[in-house]
């Protein structure tokens, strides 16, 4: 005849048994632990490296304790982790990309052999001269082409409006 354990009993009248919410705490510790890393300023590796070690802990608490609300809160910290990769990494572009332009010269007033030179000491441009029937013969009465932080690059076009009067004697 094999033993079989007995069913757990139920506590004695007027005793509660106390349950531990493993699921719950072992949530809340992965959340703390973000924010804490968040708040205290560290970098995105590092908040990649806790939001994968909190999916990895979450996903074992939820196989041991078939916990559906871990399982859950796991694979939201993966995806998480997955988000903060590839914003960094189009972050990292994107500063790269920026550095690239050089200050846009400040040519209005000068002639126009002057303001080409100044912009092709950084590189070749393309130029688009517009030609107006006011202002000083070859001076550079304004200048476009430049992008939103001021800046432009090798191979940018540059619009140059250019005066056609003659000056007066």
């Amino acid at each position: 005849m094999s033993e079989q354990p007995e069913p757990p009993s139920a506590p004695p009248p007027g005793e509660r048994r106390v349950t531990v919410p493993w699921e719950g705490l072992a949530v809340s510790a992965a959340l703390c632990m973000l924010a804490a890393i968040g708040l205290a300023g560290s970098g995105g590796a590092t908040l990649i490296a806790a939001a994968i070690a909190a999916a990895v802990v979450l996903t074992a608490v939820a196989a041991l304790r078939r916990s559906a609300t871990a399982a859950v809160v796991a694979v939201t910290m993966a995806m998480t982790a997955l988000a903060l990769a590839a914003g960094l990494s189009l972050g990292d572009r994107v500063r790269a990309a920026e550095h690239r332009g050089v200050p846009f010269p400040a040519v209005v007033g000068l002639r126009l052999e002057r303001a080409r030179a100044l912009f092709d000491r950084h590189g070749p441009v393309h130029y688009v001269i517009k030609k107006v029937p006011y202002g000083a013969r070859d001076t550079v009465l304004r200048a476009t082409g430049y992008s939103t932080d001021g800046t432009y690059a090798p191979g940018s076009t540059i619009t140059l409006v250019v005066g056609t009067r003659v000056p007066r004697p």
